[in-house]
């Protein structure tokens, strides 16, 4: 059992089992301190007793402090998915869209004066505000857009006119099931569509921090693969360490506290097919365990916080748990290494990090002209802005497997200062309404997969993070020279 997979409900009866499974029983005063943590910190807790070979099998509020009390809290879990501990339902689907609906119309509706449902647009012609999910999309024999929506009350379609300029490539722009507010007019026999509203997401000031410190992120190691590029990575080690650089990198070096890692630190077995003649380690544990020896090369005072992706050791459906124990053990034992969901919001040092391997990307980009056409797969943040502007990480029924939670987790709840994305293995940074938007890098060669869709990673790229400065800089390990590149966001 994953302390991962606590159920709010079941939360005390699942602790007391967690800790029995490890041999501890638990004081009420404790249970009572651990039902106040997130679940990984619990988990953290565990696995603290366990290495300190704790003799005491009840953990008294004694036992707790003397062992637990000065457990590092600098990084702490903000947000993760609650995921349901049954088996899933058809209702379970439906609660997950109703929750994301419920919770992006009050947003809406701060911003939206006078939302109104379906049900109550009349017969005669009137002018409304609603908040909807687009169900569909068509282009008339007019070259006009029509598009259904719905809301709990009902269904109705919305017109475009092809003349409305830039209206019309706004709502021509919409992804299924989008949640947005319509301003209208009409009757319910048919609506003429005259604005479009999105939750969005954003920040009144960007945040400074209190500390001359840095966060690294990075991820998308692909451990386990015959591009994964091994020498590069200890390079960057042995950067962070202190011990390659000029001088003046040294000393931004010492001042690297925080590694962000968003997912795909392995590259999995049968994540494709015929993936096998691409793995130099074919074995998920095998994998894990090369994870674990570069991770435990890393000075002990760099605070490691690790999602999963797609090829890590969990199930391919999103929001996902993270990497289990039976597969990767030694994780577990690295006493700065902190494993959270994917997605997750960190808080660290007051900074809220939004983290988001990205398997959704992909999918924005093949759905969204604009994007498609002028980007491609040269530029995440563009992607990561409509997800801002969407105010959910993989908004259309399709995009990935998701599955289902009591609340929707792909729903960016709390604002973040920072989202930190991965899986398109290119470095960008840029800014949205003053929150920083960091896409990472990859350690691996070009695979025959980024080369069918035209993707060009640009691996062995770590972008830096000044949290009192807001500088930012990218470090380049792509060969034997170390290069620094530097600017402001």
């Amino acid at each position: 059992m994953e302390c991962s997979l606590l159920d709010f409900e079941m939360a005390e009866i699942e602790i007391l089992k967690l800790f029995m499974s490890k041999g501890f029983f638990l004081d009420r005063d404790v249970l009572g301190v651990l039902l106040m943590m997130d679940e990984q910190k619990i988990f953290d807790v565990v696995n603290k007793l366990v290495e300190r070979g704790v003799k005491e099998r009840v953990i008294t509020k004694e036992v707790f402090d003397e062992h637990i009390k000065k457990l590092s809290v600098d990084v702490g879990l903000l947000s993760g998915p609650k995921f349901l501990s049954r088996k899933i339902e058809v209702r379970d689907f439906i609660q997950h869209f109703r929750s994301r609906y419920e919770i992006l119309r009050g947003v809406l509706a701060k911003t939206v004066d006078n939302l109104s449902s379906i049900r109550r647009i009349g017969r005669s012609s009137g002018v409304y505000s609603i908040a909807v999910m687009v169900n569909k999309k068509k282009v008339t024999k007019n070259k006009n857009l029509l598009i259904e929506v719905e809301d709990l009350t009902g269904r109705t379609m919305v017109l475009v006119n092809r003349e409305r300029g830039d209206l019309f490539k706004k709502a021509n722009g919409l992804m299924l099931d989008d949640i947005v507010a319509f301003r209208v007019s009409g009757s319910s026999d048919m609506l003429f569509l005259s604005d479009i509203i999105f939750p969005d997401v954003g920040l009144n000031s960007e945040k400074f921090g209190d500390v001359d410190e840095y966060i690294a992120f990075s991820g998308d190691f692909h451990v386990g693969s015959k591009n994964f590029l091994e020498r590069n990575v200890l390079r960057f080690v042995d950067w962070l360490n202190g011990e390659v650089g000029d001088e003046r990198q040294k000393v931004i070096a010492r001042k690297i506290k925080y590694l962000v890692l968003v997912g795909d630190i392995i590259d999995g077995v049968g994540i494709y097919s015929g993936q096998e003649k691409w793995l130099d380690i074919k074995d998920i544990r095998g994998q894990y365990e090369k994870v674990g020896e570069i991770l435990r090369r890393i000075r002990k005072d760099v605070k490691i916080i690790m999602c999963a992706g797609q090829h890590d050791a969990v199930w391919v459906g999103e929001p996902q748990s993270v990497a289990l124990e039976k597969w990767a053990g030694g994780l577990y034992k690295i006493e700065n290494l902190k494993l959270v969901s994917n997605p997750a919001v960190v808080d660290i040092l007051g900074f809220k990090v939004l983290m988001y391997h990205g398997a959704s990307i992909n999918g924005f980009i093949n759905e969204m002209d604009d994007i498609r056409v002028e980007f491609g797969h040269k530029s995440p943040t563009r992607v990561v802005r409509e997800m801002l502007k969407r105010r959910h990480l993989a908004p259309t029924h399709g995009l990935m497997d998701y599955i289902p939670c009591e609340v929707d987790p792909m729903v960016v709840d709390v604002v973040p200062d920072i989202i930190a994305t991965g899986d398109q293995h290119r470095v960008e940074v840029d800014s949205y309404n003053n929150i920083l938007m960091v896409a990472g890098s990859c350690w691996q060669s070009v695979t025959p997969f980024e080369e069918r869709i035209g993707s060009v990673p640009e691996p062995c790229r770590v972008p830096l993070f000044n949290l009192k400065t807001r500088e930012v800089k990218i470090v380049d390990f792509s060969d034997d020279k170390i290069k620094l590149r530097e600017g402001a966001i």
